[in-house]
């Protein structure tokens, strides 16, 4: 098999084998991937250093992209295509989505032209420890009072436009470099706010006596890489090339500048532009990858599906068991309160039972029964004295 190129049907099987390991997530953690990677029989050092050079945002994931990298490293090296794990990832394997990031990293790794930083060791008399990141409120207004002063029309700066506060300040030339240098890790020309504003607060504690770090925090590091476009339609790297000419490198500005085109030549931007004979794992369009994607896309909208039935029919039984078991519950009360009523042990109206009720009304109506029986004979009685008035006044 060519070297050259990762063929639609190996990215197809990356794809299933990714999509179950991840379920259908975007990323592969290291623990999600050690089942994959054990598999391979290569040695923990050899799976390492894949991972290393797969991981190319070096987030700590393989996306998919990073996933079949990984595995095509793999295979390779398991079929003895390479003698030993490559030092670097070929040009070939490169994902294009991912090319500024490997040649940001070479550039990187090969140095290049930067002011001049100090020793590491700072022996300078008088300065103090101590330096904190955080801004006051008061100092953090003057620092944005500064920024928009001399910021340009994309909000980006650059060194040379702070020669004035450089002039008015108590740092060394050196210091200045150093502070810049801490912000500007990635070497750009020019800055944005957020790493304006730390190279301020740099300045004005070095000013006041503290000495600079030699690192800044990755929190504040992530905020500044997450600012890298450049806006200004005149910097060197959105120049035609007919418009670009040498820099002069006996001046600063002219030695950042230099170094300014020497770093987009290394990204592939500059004059002749970037030809990348990387994998584009984005760009293929035939029948095969679309149903790849398809079937993820189906797969994801199943599994949405599935989870609203199951989260539906869920409130549904919980709502018809509550119901019922209320149901159930007034049911046996009133069977209890029946039983009760029916066996006297439960007091109605007055503090008496049915049963003693039902007892009372059969003792009334024998009584009335009796009364009855007397009124009867009462009445028979009177007749049979009528009768006798009767015939005696007859008599006479």
């Amino acid at each position: 098999m060519s070297r050259r190129q990762i063929s639609e049907a190996d990215v197809a099987k990356y794809w299933d084998i990714f999509a179950h390991h991840s379920n259908n997530g975007t990323q592969l953690s290291g623990d999600q991937a050690f089942s994959i990677l054990s598999n391979s029989g290569l040695s923990n050092d050899q799976l390492a250093k894949i991972w290393d050079l797969a991981d190319i945002d070096k987030d700590g994931d393989l996306d998919f992209e990073e996933f079949c990298v990984a595995m095509r490293l793999i295979y390779d090296v398991y079929n003895g295509e390479f003698k030993s794990v490559p030092a670097r990832l070929p040009d070939w394997l490169v994902p294009e989505s991912k090319a500024h990031l490997v040649a940001a990293a070479g550039a990187l790794a090969s140095g290049g032209e930067r002011f001049e930083r100090p020793p590491e060791d700072d022996d300078t008399p008088g300065l103090k420890d101590g330096f904190d990141w955080y801004m006051k409120p008061e100092d953090r207004r003057k620092y944005e009072g500064i920024y928009t002063a001399n910021a340009g029309a994309h909000g980006q700066i650059s060194f040379a436009a702070l020669n004035e506060l450089y002039a008015e300040i108590n740092v060394p030339d050196t210091e200045v470099a150093a502070a810049w240098n801490l912000v500007n890790s990635q070497r750009q020309p020019t800055i944005g706010k957020d790493q304006a504003l730390a190279f301020l607060h740099l300045l004005a504690s070095r000013h006041d006596g503290y000495r600079l770090p030699r690192s800044v925090p990755p929190s504040l590091r992530s905020s500044f890489e997450n600012n890298k476009v450049n806006f200004d339609i005149e910097s060197v790297e959105n120049l035609p090339a007919q418009r670009r000419s040498a820099p002069d490198t006996s001046t600063s500005s002219g030695k950042k500048a230099a170094f300014g085109e020497s770093y987009i030549t290394r990204l592939g931007l500059g004059t002749g532009g970037y030809n990348h004979s990387g994998t584009d794992f984005a760009a293929s369009k035939d029948a095969d990858w679309e149903e790849v994607r398809l079937k993820r896309q189906l797969a994801d909208l199943e599994a949405k599906i599935q989870a609203a039935e199951k989260s539906a029919e869920t409130r549904r039984e919980s709502k018809t068991a509550l119901v019922k078991r209320e149901l159930e519950m007034m049911l046996e009360y009133k069977r209890r309160e029946l039983r009760d009523l029916d066996e006297g042990g439960s007091a109605v109206e007055g503090g008496k039972s049915i049963k003693a009720v039902r007892e009372d009304l059969e003792m009334v109506r024998e009584q009335v029964n009796a009364l009855e029986q007397h009124l009867h004979n009462r009445e028979a009685a009177l007749k049979g004295l009528l009768a006798e008035v009767d015939q005696e006044r007859s008599r006479r």
